[in-house]
């Protein structure tokens, strides 16, 4: 390093994230976690998380749980993984959810007669209603009585056959609207596994109006409750008894660029309280070749249960919702569901560890019974009551995400003079690095850069400076910034 300058400082001081609680999933769910990491090489956690949205999809039709009297919810999680481009979500998800979509397209194909005899029967009751519409115009142009036939084609519209509902569980970047319809009209329980996540971030979902309808959507979902969508050019339709999954990934900037978009709106709506957050450490620079195996045991006994729970196919009620079966705990699940909530709430008061978390740690005790029952159903089935044991289990995996949402989202409320000198250090290291240069101009970087007001660029470049990342000359009156060797040399961001 050039002798004149000092140690560049990172902007973000990011702390490295605990090691994932492996051992406490049950012994078939870690199994098969460690399995598919030994050959994908992935971080654990996730390929932790994509294992709870598999069982989370496969499970959530069957049961909700109850922790108190008149506290009932779904079983459903939603879990946010924050991993860069190429850690490998994809190869993962389709790890766990084999058996979801063998299953899925086994359905399909067992529902094809039906189909097909829904198609005839709808297209006979058309031509009918349409040919008694006509004749009621007839008659009344005549100006004779269209009383009887306007009985006959009520009693017809109460006679449209109902089309077939075909399960589809696992939806990519659908939008909420479109996940809306189909969990209300076609089948009510999905899951959203995506490593694109652009039903949450994607531009249908980056300004203030439709991220709040989006998140509303969402928000009801996670709670099990009932969400109408009003249309104007097609049919509303009303959500109710449908369960939801999700299980996304999604890069850091791109998680804070919707912060800025929706102006912390994820964070006072309680949205973002809803997950289970993962940060964890890349392992790409690691990864190096392996044979795939030639059989995979543990991940084969995994893919058996969850065909298990899947076809416990539910009896939809007249609404076209679920109406599932409720757990509950035993006498000492109950004592640690409760000794977890209020760990959590002490941590809530002034000075205490979650003070700046408050609105993640109010979800967390609602998590553990989600996890706790997943982990129920996947050990017993919808028989019994919910263990100490997998409640104890449960907290320690809801408090290591816990504090991950913590140390993330708090990376993420910070100044705005730092959120901009990071865009800017941003621009100034890729605009040398594609130049081969270790400077540029100033005003280049005003017209050309993220921040065009003059003082809050000042105030980022003065940021930059502090954090020895760059120095400011003069070269004949024109201002060129400098950009520290080893930022250069190292890729030290």
């Amino acid at each position: 390093m050039n002798s004149e300058w000092l140690k560049p400082v990172s902007l973000l001081q990011e702390s490295e994230p605990p090691q994932y609680p492996l051992d406490e999933l049950p012994s078939g769910l870690g199994d098969a976690v460690r399995e598919v990491i030994e050959f994908v090489q992935c971080p654990m956690a996730l390929a932790a998380c994509s294992a709870l949205s598999a069982l989370s999809l496969s499970a959530q039709h069957q049961a909700n749980v109850r922790r108190a009297e008149g506290l009932e919810n779904p079983v459903s999680l939603y879990i946010l993984a924050i991993a860069e481009s190429g850690e490998r979500k994809s190869s993962v998800d389709k790890h766990f959810t084999t058996a979801i979509t063998a299953w899925e397209a086994n359905q399909a194909e067992l529902a094809k007669p039906n189909v097909k005899r829904y198609q005839v029967e709808h297209d006979s009751w058309s031509m009918q209603y349409e040919g008694l519409k006509q004749k009621i115009k007839e008659t009344a142009k005549q100006q004779k009585p269209v009383d009887v036939l306007t009985s006959k084609l009520m009693q017809l519209k109460n006679d449209e056959p109902l089309p077939v509902r075909v399960p589809r569980l696992i939806f990519g970047d659908a939008t909420p609207e479109q996940l809306g319809y189909a969990l209300a009209k076609n089948w009510p329980s999905a899951g959203v596994l995506s490593s694109e996540a652009g039903i949450v971030f994607g531009s249908h979902g980056m300004n203030g109006d439709s991220a709040m309808r989006n998140m509303a959507l969402l928000n009801v979902l996670w709670d099990g409750g009932t969400h109408t969508i009003d249309r104007r050019t097609t049919d509303s339709y009303k959500v109710h008894g449908a369960c939801l999954t999700m299980g996304l990934a999604v890069q850091a900037d791109t998680v804070r660029n919707f912060f800025d978009n929706t102006k912390g709106l994820a964070r006072e709506t309680g949205f973002f309280a809803r997950y289970l957050i993962a940060w964890p450490t890349s392992t790409q620079g690691t990864r190096l070749f392996k044979e795939p195996p030639t059989a995979w045991p543990k991940l084969t006994v995994f893919s058996e249960r969850i065909t298990q729970l899947l076809n416990e196919i539910p009896k939809l009620n007249e609404a076209g919702g679920i109406s599932p079966i409720t757990l509950d705990f035993s006498n000492d699940a109950k004592k640690a569901w409760i000794t977890f909530h209020n760990q959590v709430e002490r941590e809530l008061r002034l000075g205490g560890d979650l003070t700046d978390a408050k609105d993640v740690a109010s979800k967390a005790a609602d998590n553990v019974a989600r996890l706790a029952a997943l982990f129920h159903l996947y050990e017993w089935g919808s028989e019994g009551v919910i263990n100490k044991d997998l409640v104890e289990r449960a907290s320690a995996i809801v408090k290591w995400h816990l504090y991950e949402a913590k140390r993330f989202l708090n990376q993420i409320a910070i100044p705005v003079h730092i959120s901009n000198a990071i865009k800017i250090d941003d621009y100034i290291l890729r605009y040398c690095r594609d130049h081969k240069t270790n400077s540029l101009a100033r005003n280049y970087l005003r017209q050309h850069g993220a921040i065009r007001d003059k003082k809050l660029l000042n105030d980022a470049l003065d940021e930059l400076k502090d954090a020895n990342r760059i120095k400011i000359r003069l070269d004949n009156r024109t201002s060129i910034i400098e950009v520290n060797p080893a930022l250069l040399d190292s890729n030290n961001a």
